[in-house]
């Protein structure tokens, strides 16, 4: 079982970063942890009523699924600008390890929380350490938010692909090549998500032409090892505190002093 969950957070970055993205730099320690038993009781009635899509409904029901569940979540997103890896691991809301990388441009930020404390490190701030408590919610933590991309990319005529022979425990596709009226006139637009029967949004896919911006857009999200993952202590917050507990008062609160200057911001 640990190796299972180890290899699945590989291949979440493996996938997402491609050869040599993440050199050189240490990876999640990822433990498994017993699978809880799903609750059937808040279902997709709301959200998907035969073939029409809710996608603030649905958005919801996503955000009540994660909240208190863990995951390895993956995100990729493709602007002009550049392009930003997000890999997240999250045992529970306050205890998770978050990486953000805009490929090409010299910039990762890690976080890691485990209840007590947070931990960070950011190369906006002249490599800025920070050690701060209390610790913020992973939702809070989280850019872009997978939830609002669902609520912003769905909001359209959405198709629904229902599993087969009635189902009550498979998911479904939903489906969409009509852009959204906030994202007109874009051009080509496609979007897909698979949608577990608690409203877990466990993908989202979204590609199309944006012609303000002379450039295509392109979110990828993809959860795996829900319900099966822990964390762990890194390796990058060992080494900067060494001797120091999560509850020791004199931890240092930063040692960076230079204003953060804010990353691109996302189309949503």
């Amino acid at each position: 079982m640990a190796g299972r969950a180890a290899v699945l957070l590989a291949l979440v970055l493996v996938a997402f970063a491609g050869c040599g993205a993440f050199g050189g730099t240490d990876r999640q320690t990822v433990t498994p942890v017993p699978v809880p038993e799903e609750s059937q009781g808040d279902r997709l009635d709301a959200a998907v009523a035969a073939d029409t899509v809710d996608a603030r409904e649905l958005a919801a029901a996503h955000r009540r699924a994660t909240r208190n569940r863990s995951y390895v979540l993956g995100i990729r997103l493709s602007l002009e600008w550049g392009t930003q890896i997000v890999s997240v691991v999250v045992e529970d809301r306050h205890r998770y390890e978050y990486r953000t990388e805009i490929v090409d441009q010299n910039y990762t930020k890690r976080v890691y929380a485990n209840g007590d404390r947070r931990y960070s490190y950011d190369e906006r701030t002249q490599r800025a350490w920070t050690a701060t408590r209390p610790p913020a919610p992973v939702s809070r933590v989280l850019e872009p938010d997978p939830a609002r991309l669902i609520e912003a990319y769905l909001a359209t005529n959405v198709s629904v692909e229902h599993p087969g022979n009635d189902c009550d425990t498979c998911g479904m596709t939903l489906m969409a090549t009509d852009p959204p009226a906030a994202f007109e006139p874009a051009e080509n637009f496609s979007a897909r998500a698979d949608v577990r029967p608690d409203g877990f949004v466990q993908s989202l896919t979204v590609s199309y032409w944006d012609p303000s911006r002379d450039a295509m857009v392109r979110y990828e999200i993809r959860y795996s090892a829900i319900g099966d993952t822990a964390v762990s202590r890194p390796v990058w917050v060992s080494k900067r505190w060494s001797n120091a507990t999560d509850s020791d008062s004199a931890l240092s609160d930063s040692t960076g002093t230079t204003p953060s200057v804010g990353l691109p911001k996302s189309t949503v």
